[in-house]
């Protein structure tokens, strides 16, 4: 397994309190799982999703995320054999219905957070898992403390090794880091850049690492917001802006969104999602150009959108 160079260096990081050694570039697994995206993509058969993990490994790619509800995401990461590597870090997530609002009783809820956290070892062949994320708890719950207890009690028993959250907005993802995940998920691009305020140096001040997704924004930053609806009318704008940027650098709009994530030191470690294999390789090419001119930076901090409706895909039209 080679390793990724970013400008030269070796970038290989420590997320946070999990101790666990990532690439600054992550894979995220739901395109290899299910349809997902904007415009209309097809799932990809069998061997070329087990070929693209195995080519993201080779590439030095060591860090994957995906999640049981990721449709068949989990079986193939399991299936492909790159669990075997000892390097190879795969974080899950369990208990989608936190964000959905679903009520359950602290007996029931552990139960399920239980069933949910068995499956995801017996469909990855691991007998404990290296990272688990609730999925979209709200600050609330993080804070009432019953997820809590029931996490520590899956890492004292030995189901899972470290435990921490994928949240949207800000306060959820404090509230996390005030709870004493060891890792948060959030997401940081162009258009979405709340998360610079206060979480970011609120996850330092607390050792809690930083897991990056949403790059590309649901494609929108890699060539699909021509599929935007019109009420998304400030995001496109943004993205034109971004383009602009991208055409004086002489670079593509995917590589400018890529190593705009990468350019933020917080973060130990930045996911694309993708199920094809040019689009890895891009993004491999795209680190280890190294950071953006701080002027680049500088013009795409100025597009930041505060309007939350226009940046978390989950309240886009449907």
């Amino acid at each position: 397994m080679m390793h990724l160079m970013y400008n030269g260096t070796d970038t290989l990081k420590v997320l946070g309190k999990t101790g666990l050694k990532v690439s600054r570039l992550g894979l995220g697994t739901a395109e290899i799982g299910f349809a997902y995206g904007l415009g209309s993509p097809a799932l990809p058969q069998e061997a070329d999703a087990l070929a693209l993990l195995a080519d993201a490994v080779g590439a030095g790619v060591i860090f994957f995320d995906t999640a049981n509800y990721y449709g068949l995401a989990e079986e193939r990461i399991g299936r492909s054999g790159i669990l075997q590597d000892p390097d190879v870090v795969v974080c899950t997530k369990c208990a989608q219905f936190l964000e959905k609002g679903e009520y359950f009783t602290p007996a029931e809820l552990e139960a399920k957070i239980r069933e949910q956290v068995q499956s995801s070892l017996r469909t990855l062949g691991l007998s404990a898992l290296p990272l688990l994320l609730l999925h979209g708890p709200s600050a609330q719950q993080l804070q009432e403390g019953t997820l809590t207890a029931i996490v520590k009690k899956l890492q004292n028993e030995g189901s899972i090794r470290s435990w921490g959250a994928s949240t949207r907005g800000e306060e959820p993802a404090l509230a996390a880091i005030a709870a004493g995940a060891d890792a948060i998920e959030v997401a940081y691009n162009i258009a979405d850049q709340r998360m610079a305020r206060r979480v970011f140096p609120a996850a330092a001040q607390k050792g809690v690492g930083i897991i990056n997704r949403s790059v590309y924004l649901k494609g929108a930053f890699a060539g699909k917001a021509g599929h935007l609806p019109d009420s998304l009318a400030p995001l496109k704008a943004a993205v034109a802006s971004a383009q602009s940027v991208a055409d004086r650098l002489g670079i593509p709009l995917p590589e400018l969104a890529l190593r705009f994530a990468l350019s933020e030191s917080a973060i130990n470690v930045s996911l694309i999602g993708t199920a094809k294999r040019e689009h890895l390789i891009s993004a491999v090419q795209a680190l280890a150009q190294g950071p953006l001119p701080q002027e680049a930076v500088a013009a795409l901090r100025a597009l930041a959108i505060e309007t939350e409706a226009q940046v978390d895909p989950a309240q886009w039209p449907k």
